[in-house]
């Protein structure tokens, strides 16, 4: 149990220091929109954290499972 509320307590400071990060004020837009260097690495990061938040919690309950059946 004590594993899985460290496991817990991290994944949560993970994602409080990643919110953080996107609560900064935002850059000022390029000069030209049409510059195909620019890379928008912002694009679906709710999806990706929702994914991390699942996969996280599978990973943790499969393990609490495993040790529950040994």
């Amino acid at each position: 149990m004590k594993t899985i509320k460290t496991v817990f307590f991290t994944v949560c400071l993970t994602l409080m220091s990643g919110f953080s990060a996107l609560a900064q004020k935002p850059p000022p837009p390029p000069d030209d929109p049409n510059d195909p260097d620019i890379v928008p690495i912002d694009d679906h990061l709710v999806f990706l954290v929702i994914v991390a938040v699942v996969l996280g919690i599978t990973i943790i309950y499969r393990n609490k499972i495993k040790k529950a059946s040994a």
